[in-house]
């Protein structure tokens, strides 16, 4: 090898992601024009001038572990290049460090503070905190780091669902995780404060502590994402948001530009403070909350450009006058919708809740319809006359459109095809499916196929390989004649996101699925590139 290299070995142990010591050697190589990649996943390097780590004794299932652990963000900062001071690559040019383990010199420690906590700004902040086990100085730097906290634990409570971890335990290992970081942060600001995990009432006291260190650092984007991992939980013992350090005063967050709420108890009197005292709040999302009954967005100095309300089972109003309003979205029961002024409208998303319609929506947003770009339905029929959707009037500006539906076999699907050919510049149609175990006998309908120019991109998330879907994706491969791309999940909507369990792939229902698909991938007469997952 020409290039002078300088190896390393670190330790951790991953108490909320892998039982096993892991142990990991990285390999900095020196660089063509200074660049170094921050690598430690094992993937090749496309790129004989970037350098990076190889992960040479990482199990492959620690390392599935550790990447759903790092959630999204983490996964797209892994990616990441960043500029290195000239003096770490004088210190890589230095003589090749032997693998003899008698040598026990800290070489780490001779870097600059500066360059280390660069190199720790990439991780995660689980990631970056289990650091402190490389070099004694690496656990102070960790509280001066940029912060964007996101606490995420997605995978755990996926663990927790599958009952193979206990709920009660997780969440203790969480709050004491949340806890010491917040505990040791010395930053004077952070932009992100994020929270993914089930906690209930029974954590008030810690909760209102986080919230409190969030607003005191001026949080930009506030996320309480305590999403119950029983759908059936009683709403009573969700937590409850301290509307009472906030309403009693008129307390002013200046920096707050988004805040989203997950199965929390939240007043439409504290979301209308938030507006009224929050001049940059741009983005609200309230899900699960049934404290939540009426709500106004009114103020023609309001900034809000992200409206979405979904499943509040005891809401029943809203009333909206905003200028900037770009988005907008609501799943549940049947409301009073009031929408006075909303120029800027460009994406919407109506759902319903126990086959109540969703026609009552349309009527108020009759104005902007020919405005949208986006449209995303949620519709649940499991009667035998199948799925019907509002007749809308052409789409012209239309080039996305999502429909999430519940249905039983032997009802129909083909009541989507006047939605499809109403927007006649649609680019790409997303499909979710859930296939309802009650049967109807099959009713015959034909379809006359228009010829669609612009569809380039097709996704169906939950194919069952069944009557009722398959007539539907026959009639989008003989339609859409510039298709591009079509993705077929045989994973139901829930789990997508998700690697398919293997008890799900293994099933009857499954692999009846996939044959199916396999033969539409086999008989399509069209160019586009199908993709079965």
């Amino acid at each position: 090898m020409t290039q002078r290299s300088r190896e390393f070995f670190y330790c951790a142990y991953s108490p909320n992601v892998a039982v096993d010591r892991i142990v990991k050697q990285i390999r900095w190589e020196r660089p063509a024009q200074g660049w170094v990649k921050l690598n430690t996943n094992g993937s090749s390097l496309g790129n004989p001038g970037l350098a990076g780590g190889s992960d040479k004794n990482y199990s492959s299932s620690s390392k599935r572990k550790t990447s759903s652990s790092l959630g999204k963000q983490g996964r797209e900062k892994e990616n990441q290049f960043f500029r290195l001071d000239r003096s770490l690559l004088t210190f890589m040019e230095k003589t090749v460090l032997p693998s003899d383990k008698s040598i026990k010199e800290d070489w780490i420690s001779q870097l600059p503070d500066e360059m280390l906590i660069s190199v720790l700004s990439f991780l995660m902040p689980k990631e970056a905190f289990r650091t402190s086990v490389l070099s004694h100085r690496w656990k102070c730097l960790c509280a001066f780091l940029p912060c964007s906290l996101d606490f995420d634990g997605l995978y755990t409570m996926w663990e927790i669902k599958k009952r193979k971890k206990s709920l009660k335990f997780e969440r203790k290992e969480f709050l004491q995780w949340v806890n010491d970081t917040l505990k040791s942060c010395r930053v004077s600001t952070i932009d992100d404060f994020r929270v993914c995990f089930e906690f209930d009432d029974g954590s008030k006291s810690h909760v209102d502590g986080w919230i409190d260190f969030a607003i005191s650092k001026g949080v930009k984007r506030l996320e309480l994402d305590f999403t119950a991992t029983n759908p059936f939980k009683d709403a009573s013992h969700f937590y409850r948001f301290p509307n009472e350090r906030f309403t009693s005063d008129k307390t002013c967050i200046k920096s707050l530009t988004s805040l989203t709420l997950k199965y929390i108890r939240v007043t439409g009197e504290l979301l209308e403070h938030f507006l009224s005292n929050c001049p940059l709040l741009e983005r609200l999302h309230v899900d699960n909350s049934e404290d939540l009954v009426n709500l106004k967005i009114c103020g023609s100095s309001l900034k809000l450009k992200y409206l979405h309300i979904i499943r509040c089972l005891e809401f029943k109003s809203i009333e909206i006058n905003a200028p900037n309003l770009e988005s907008f979205g609501y799943v549940g029961h049947e409301i009073r919708l009031h929408v006075h002024s909303a120029p800027r409208l460009l994406d919407v998303r109506i759902g319903e809740m126990n086959s109540h319609p969703i026609y009552y929506a349309f009527g108020s947003l009759s104005s902007y319809l020919y405005q949208l770009e986006s449209l995303t339905l949620d519709v649940h029929s499991y009667t035998y006359d199948g799925v019907d959707f509002p007749e809308f009037q052409t789409l012209t500006k239309l080039k996305h459109l999502k429909v999430t539906v519940g249905a039983s076999e032997g009802s129909s699907l083909l009541g989507l095809i006047p939605l499809i050919e109403a927007a006649p510049f649609l680019h790409k149609f997303v499909f979710e499916f859930m296939l309802s175990e009650n049967n109807f006998p099959k009713k015959a309908r034909k379809v006359k196929k228009y010829p669609n120019e612009h569809l380039k991109e097709v996704e169906i998330v939950g194919f069952a390989g069944r009557a009722i879907d398959m007539q539907l994706v026959v009639y989008l491969l003989e339609s859409a004649i510039n298709l591009e791309k079509i993705i077929v999940n045989l994973c139901a909507p829930y789990v997508a996101g998700i690697p398919c369990p293997k008890n799900i792939r293994t099933t009857v229902e499954y692999k009846g699925a996939k044959e199916a698909a396999m033969r539409l991938k086999e008989k399509q007469l069209t160019r586009a590139e199908f993709v079965i997952m």
